[in-house]
C-alpha cells in the first residue's frame, strides 16, 4: 500500500471515530466538563441566528455602519437582545471550546484514535478567534478600528527575514486584508465576508457530517437550554453589547486593545523582536495542530505525560498572567523578556527532565517484571 492510500485508511479510521460536539461521550455527562460539546454547538447556533438577524438591519459601509448598529440597539425592538445574544454568544462559545480543548489535551484525548477530533477542535478555536476579530471591525467603532490596524500590522513583520532579507511578503498579506493602503470601505467589505463565510461554511460541513452518520448535534436537556439563553439574556440586558465611539483614524485611542481572547496576544506582540511576534503565534498553532503526533507517550493521564503537562499548564498560565498584563498596561521592555524567557527555558527543561526520569522508571519496572511462567502443555 503507497503513502497515500495509508493516509486514506488513516482519514477513513478517523472519521468513524470522529466526535465534534461530544455526541459519543453522552454517558459521561455526569462531568460536567463533558457538556462542552453541546454547550460549543449550543452557543455556535445562537450566533449564527441572532447574526442573521443583525444582517437584517446592519450597513456594511464605514459611513452607515456606526448608524446602523445604533439604530439596531436603540430602535429595533429587542435590537439590543439579538445584539446582547450575538456578541455574549460568541464569547461563550470562545470559551467553550477553549475549555474543550483543554480538557481534551489535559486527558490526552487526541491521541489515537482522536487525532482528527483534536486537530478539529484546535482548529474551531482559531477560525472562532478570526470570526471574532474579523466580527469586532464591523461596529466601526474607534476600539475595533485601532484594533484592528494593530492585529494588521503583524504580518508586516515578515517583510524582513534572517538570510533572505527584504521580501515584502508580510505587506502583501497586509494589503490584501486591507484593500488598499489603510483601513477603509475595502477592509470593511472583506472582514464582512470572511466574518460571515466562516460561520456559513463551517455549518454547511457540520451538518452534512451528521446528516450522513445520523449523529445527535445537541445533547443537553431542555432545561439547560433555557438556562443558558436566559444567562446571555440576562447579560445582554446588564451589560449592553459595546458602542463606543465612531472609529476616527485621526485619533489614537490608548490604550489600544481588542477582544479578551486577543489581550495575551498583544502582550506577547510587546514582548518580543517584530519577527518572532509574526512567528510566535504560527508557531503555536503548529504546536497545537501536531501535538497528536509529537506526544509519542503510551498513557492519556497527565502524570503519564510529563512534559506535554508542563507545556499545557504553562501555556495557561501565560494566557492569564499576559491578559491581567496588558489590561493593567504593565510591560517593561527592558526587563520583562529576558526573565520571561528564562522562565520558559527553566519550566520546560524542567518538563523535559521529569519526562526522562518517568521514561526510564517505566523501562525500569519493565525490566524488573517476572517473565510469565512457560506453560509445558505447549511443549
Amino acid at each position: 500500500m503507497g503513502k497515500l492510500g495509508v493516509v486514506g485508511e488513516w482519514i477513513k479510521d478517523r472519521k468513524e471515530h470522529l466526535d465534534l460536539f461530544d455526541e459519543t461521550n453522552v454517558h459521561r455527562q455526569g462531568n460536567p466538563f463533558y457538556l462542552l460539546g453541546p454547550m460549543v454547538y449550543y452557543f455556535w447556533l445562537i450566533t449564527i441566528v441572532s447574526g442573521l438577524l443583525l444582517m437584517i438591519w446592519y450597513e456594511p459601509t464605514t459611513a452607515g455602519a456606526y448608524n446602523s448598529i445604533l439604530h439596531i440597539q436603540h430602535e429595533i425592538p429587542l435590537g439590543w437582545l439579538i445584539r446582547g445574544l450575538h456578541k455574549y454568544g460568541a464569547d461563550a462559545l470562545i470559551i467553550a471550546i477553549t475549555l474543550r480543548i483543554y480538557r481534551m489535551y489535559f486527558l490526552g484525548e487526541y491521541k489515537k484514535p482522536g487525532e482528527l477530533s483534536w486537530m478539529i477542535a484546535f482548529a474551531s478555536l482559531i477560525l472562532a478567534m478570526i470570526s471574532g476579530i474579523t466580527g469586532y471591525l464591523l461596529i466601526w467603532n474607534q476600539r475595533a478600528f485601532w484594533a484592528a490596524k494593530v492585529v494588521l500590522t503583524v504580518p508586516i513583520y515578515f517583510d524582513e527575514l534572517p538570510l533572505i532579507g527584504q521580501t515584502r511578503f508580510g505587506s502583501a498579506i497586509a494589503y490584501i486584508f486591507l484593500g488598499g493602503p489603510a483601513i477603509g470601505q475595502a477592509t470593511l467589505t472583506r472582514f464582512y465576508m470572511i466574518h460571515f463565510s466562516i460561520s456559513v461554511i463551517a455549518l454547511i460541513l457540520t451538518e452534512i457530517f451528521f446528516q450522513r452518520t445520523r449523529r445527535k448535534r445537541l445533547n443537553m436537556s431542555l432545561a439547560s437550554v433555557l438556562v443558558f439563553f436566559l444567562m446571555l439574556a440576562a447579560i445582554s440586558y446588564l451589560l449592553p453589547a459595546e458602542l463606543g465611539r465612531r472609529a476616527n483614524p485621526d485619533r489614537t485611542p490608548l490604550p489600544i486593545l481588542s477582544d479578551w481572547y486577543f489581550l495575551a496576544l498583544y502582550q506577547f506582540v510587546k514582548y518580543t523582536p517584530p519577527l518572532w511576534a509574526g512567528l510566535g503565534p504560527g508557531l503555536l498553532i503548529a504546536f497545537g495542530m501536531l501535538v497528536p503526533f509529537l506526544d509519542r507517550s503510551k498513557g492519556r493521564r497527565p502524570s503519564e505525560r510529563p512534559f506535554f503537562t508542563v507545556v499545557g499548564i504553562m501555556a495557561l498560565v501565560y494566557f492569564l498572567v499576559f491578559t491581567v498584563l496588558i489590561l493593567f498596561n504593565i510591560a517593561v521592555i527592558e526587563r520583562d523578556p529576558p526573565i520571561i524567557l528564562a522562565i520558559t527555558v527553566v519550566v520546560l527543561a524542567l518538563g523535559l527532565l521529569w519526562e526522562i526520569r518517568y521514561r526510564r522508571r517505566q523501562l525500569g519496572q519493565l525490566v524488573s517484571s517476572p517473565k510469565p511462567a512457560e506453560n509445558p502443555a505447549s511443549e
